[in-house]
C-alpha cells in the first residue's frame, strides 16, 4: 500500500485532481463560460451530424414514399399495357386464324372452281355422342343446308345432320349414320366407307364390299367418288391401314384411317354447292342411292 502512494501513477492521478479542482474554481469565478463552451465546442459538431441525420432521414422517408407511389402507377401502366397486349394478341391470332382460313379456301377453290365455301368454327360437341357429332357456328342464314358435305384442307369431316338459322349440326364420318361412296386412289377400285361402335373407338372406318381378288394394300389413299350427289368426287378421306375378310359375308374390306381428327377438329369449311350437288346416280345394281344419310 505504500509503494501505491509512492508510485508514478498515484503521482499523476494526484496532478489531474489538482488541474480539475483548478479549472472548477476558475469556472465558478468566471461565471461558467469557459466550462459551457468548452462543453459547447465538444457537443456542437455532434449536434450537427445529428442534424444531418434527422434531416437525411426525412429526406429518405419522402423518397421512399414518392416511390412507392410512382411504383404503384407504373405497375397500374404496366398492367393496362398487358391488357391491351392480350387484346391485340387475340386479335393476332383470330386474323392469323382467318388467314389460314381464306388461304385454304383459296388452294380448294383453285382446285375446285365449282365449289361454294362456308367456313365455320366449333362451337360445341355432345359429350354422350359415341359418333364425336359436333356443332358450328353457321346456319341457314350463312347458306348452309342439310347434307351439306363437311370438309378441312386436309379431308372429309361429315355432313350437314340438321340446320337452324344461326348453327348446324354435324354428323361425322366415324357415325353408323355416314355412308361414303369411295375409290382407291391409286388403282380406283370402289367401295362404301361406313363405321360402327367398334371403329368409332378407334377413330377408324371402314371401307366394305370390296371383291376377293382386290388390289387395295395399305398405305393407299382413299378418296370420294362423287356418286350419290353429297359429296364432290376426289375429297380425300384417309389411308388404308389393313385389308381382311368380311366377318359375316364373302367380300373384303379395308380398315381406313381418316386424315381429319374429328374428335379434336376445331375449323371446318361447310361446301354449299358444287357441280353435280343432288344428283342422284344409280348403282352397279340399278338400285339409287340416298341422299337423305350421308352418301
Amino acid at each position: 500500500m505504500k509503494d501505491f502512494f509512492h508510485s508514478t501513477g498515484f503521482k499523476v492521478l494526484l496532478g489531474v485532481i489538482f488541474i480539475l479542482f483548478g479549472v472548477l474554481l476558475y469556472t465558478a469565478s468566471a461565471g461558467g463560460s469557459i466550462f459551457s463552451d468548452a462543453l459547447g465546442f465538444i457537443t456542437t459538431p455532434m449536434q450537427k451530424v445529428s442534424t444531418v441525420i434527422t434531416n437525411n432521414a426525412a429526406v429518405t422517408a419522402n423518397n421512399v414514399l414518392q416511390t412507392k407511389e410512382e411504383l404503384e402507377a407504373e405497375n397500374a401502366a404496366l398492367k393496362k399495357e398487358i391488357e391491351e397486349l392480350n387484346t391485340k394478341l387475340i386479335d393476332y391470332y383470330q386474323v392469323k386464324l382467318e388467314n389460314e382460313q381464306f388461304r385454304s379456301v383459296l388452294e380448294l377453290k383453285e382446285e375446285n372452281k365449282d365449289f361454294q365455301f362456308v367456313s365455320a368454327a366449333v362451337i360445341g360437341r355432345d359429350p354422350n355422342d359415341m359418333f364425336y357429332s359436333f356443332y358450328i357456328e353457321k346456319g341457314e342464314s350463312s347458306g348452309i343446308s342439310l347434307n351439306d358435305p363437311v370438309i378441312t384442307n386436309s379431308g372429309v369431316v361429315g355432313w350437314i345432320s340438321s340446320v337452324n338459322a344461326s348453327f348446324s349440326k354435324v354428323t361425322t364420318i366415324l357415325s353408323a349414320d355416314t355412308s361414303i361412296a369411295a375409290v382407291d386412289k391409286v388403282n380406283r377400285e370402289s367401295g362404301v366407307l361406313s363405321s360402327d361402335i367398334k371403329y368409332a373407338d378407334q377413330g377408324l372406318i371402314k371401307l366394305g364390299y370390296l371383291t376377293v381378288d382386290t388390289k387395295i394394300k395399305p398405305g393407299d389413299i382413299i378418296v370420294t367418288s362423287g356418286l350419290g350427289g353429297i359429296y364432290p368426287k376426289d375429297l380425300p378421306v384417309g389411308e388404308v391401314q389393313e385389308v381382311m375378310p368380311e366377318a359375316y359375308d364373302v367380300s373384303y374390306c379395308a380398315t381406313v384411317k381418316p386424315f381429319v381428327d374429328v374428335k379434336t377438329v376445331r375449323d371446318v369449311f361447310v361446301i354449299t354447292d358444287f357441280q353435280g350437288q343432288g344428283q342422284v346416280l344409280e348403282d352397279l345394281t340399278g338400285a339409287p342411292q340416298s341422299t337423305t344419310e350421308g352418301e
